[in-house]
């Protein structure tokens, strides 16, 4: 089974234009799957397998295989290894926690049911993914394959979760803030749009990735509207405020430094990946920084050519969109 997992909180992610609207008369509806409800609705001493992969199954391997790692989906000891995960005090407790926090996601699905209305509008036939939902054992906080996103709740249950000082290596505080139920629905789109539009640059620098994460940043901004911007980027809002009063000094730091065509992974480490600031600017800087700067570059590059958002997210050339948008902060 293909599916690729997005680490959106634990494993950064390194690559990770119309005018006016009109109404869209494709289906965008979202179904929203407590696939945790239905796994811990199970006897947990003696968990009948068949009936859960019978009601979820394209969710269900993907979850045994790839989140739990426990073995192939038709290993005949799975029930005993599930078993185990059922019965973990630490993990009841987790699952009460979240029982307590989403006895359901409505406000998270009408967000959704919008978010994919807008995506049914800009990529007319593209398929609308059904979302579940998971206890992962605090991994992977966002999985997605062609036809679904998976949402793992324990990743969101408030960034003072006492659950996440307990762990062997405690989450710092720059990560933990975002770890709330306002980040759910803006981390399952970035994780889709990541995986519907990878990146496949023509030139394997810090530029193209730079400009890569502008395009999905551009691109969620257009399906979240009403988001403010420093939810859209993760920022808080006197970082913000701190890009937006200094983009021209982070591009003048990235060029003085000859970073920008370096292919460096340690480059797209510092400068891609979650950070509590961007290496070598001032601490009131965000982690990835260099971030505002490729969706101000997107931005110019669209008002200033005639390019649909389809085009936009398949054009992989960034040296091409860098000369489109002339950009000079």
């Amino acid at each position: 089974m293909k599916f690729r997992i997005i680490g959106i909180i634990f494993l950064g992610i390194l690559w990770a234009c119309h005018s006016g609207r009109e109404s869209v008369e494709r289906d965008s509806g979202v179904d929203v799957i407590r696939f945790d409800r239905h796994l811990f609705a199970l006897d947990h001493e003696f968990p009948d397998i068949q009936s859960l992969d019978a009601r979820d199954s394209v969710f269900f391997r993907l979850y045994v295989e790839g989140i739990l790692q426990l073995g192939k989906a038709d290993n005949p000891e799975l029930p005993e290894l599930l078993s185990l995960f059922l019965q973990d005090s630490i993990i009841l407790e987790v699952y009460d926690s979240v029982a307590l926090r989403y006895p359901d996601m409505i406000s998270q699905e009408k967000e959704l049911v919008e978010a994919f209305r807008n995506y049914a509008y800009y990529f007319p036939g593209k398929p609308i993914p059904a979302v579940y939902t998971y206890i992962s054992g605090f991994n992977q906080s966002v999985v997605v394959d062609s036809n679904f996103i998976g949402i793992s709740l324990d990743n969101y249950l408030g960034e003072d979760c006492v659950f996440y000082k307990m762990l062997a290596t405690p989450i710092p505080r720059y990560i933990t803030r975002r770890m709330t139920e306002r980040e759910i629905v803006r981390d399952a789109l970035y994780g889709w749009l990541n995986a519907e539009y990878p990146f496949r640059p023509r030139r394997l620098d810090l530029l193209s990735g730079i400009i890569y994460q502008g395009k999905i940043m551009y691109l969620l901004e257009k399906l979240l509207p009403d988001y403010e911007q420093e939810r859209l980027f993760g920022y808080t809002p006197e970082q913000l405020e701190w890009c937006r009063n200094s983009e021209e000094s982070i591009w003048e730091f990235m060029v003085d430094n000859e970073y920008l065509f370096e292919n460096q992974q340690m480059l797209f480490r510092k400068y891609l990946n979650e950070a509590p600031f961007s290496s070598g600017m001032p601490q009131e800087s965000p982690g990835k920084a260099v971030v505002w700067c490729g969706y101000q570059i997107v931005r110019e590059y669209l008002r200033k050519k005639d390019c649909t958002l389809q085009e936009l997210m398949e054009e992989q050339d960034y040296h091409k969109i860098l000369r489109g948008a002339a950009y000079r902060p």
